[in-house]
Formats: C-alpha cells, structure tokens, sequence
C-alpha cells in the first residue's frame, strides 16, 4: 500500500513546479552562435490547472526559475497560454479527453 501512495504523491507533485523550457543568451564564445546569442531571451511555462493556491505557487516557482536563470533582474517580455497533451478520463461508460492547459512566459534578463 505504501509504494502506491508513493506513486500518488510523485503524480501529483510532478506538475507542481515551473520548467525551463528555453535558457536565455550566455555569454560563452562559440564561434557558430548566433550575433545575438547573448541577448536572448529564455522561456518558462507551468501547468495552469487546479486550486488557485495550486496555481499561485507554480507561478512563483516560474519566477523564481527566471531570476535563477538571470542572477538576478528580468522582465516578462510576453506571456499566453496553450493546450498541451492530456489524459483520458473515465466518466461512466465512456471516457472524456482532457487536454492541459499551461501557461507560456517569454523573458529576459536586464542589468539594472
């Protein structure tokens, strides 16, 4: 019973933190990057379903994944959301597709 708990526990915590889906611009010298290579910006995107504490907290581990990502200062350059994925879920004698809606948050890192 416990390793089914478990695997409960690690579902449900799995979609409670941001990604990072793109890093922004380093400052590492190659010579195949892009002129703009240090300028880039990054993006970040959480799963935006459940309770609005839920919710709340993914944000802020949005944030916190940017001002990690920038030591420091950034600003959202743009933001949405998009329909990703799902899961099928049982209702009665049939089942229901449901997609997951996540939140997009286009950035980048500034010096103050």
């Amino acid at each position: 019973m416990n390793i089914v708990k478990w695997i409960l526990i690690t579902a449900f915590l799995t979609g409670c933190a941001a990604s990072q889906v793109i890093s922004p611009g380093s400052t590492q010298t190659s010579p195949y990057a892009p002129v703009n290579e240090a300028s880039r910006g990054g993006i970040v995107k959480y799963l935006n379903e459940g309770a609005g504490f839920v919710k709340r907290s993914r944000r802020e581990s949005a944030y916190k994944k940017m001002y990690e990502s920038c030591r420091g200062s950034y600003e959202i350059v743009k933001e949405g959301t998009n329909l990703e994925g799902g899961v099928i879920v049982p209702a009665g004698n049939s089942a229901i597709w449901a997609n997951s809606q996540y939140v997009y948050i286009e950035y980048r890192c500034v010096s103050k």
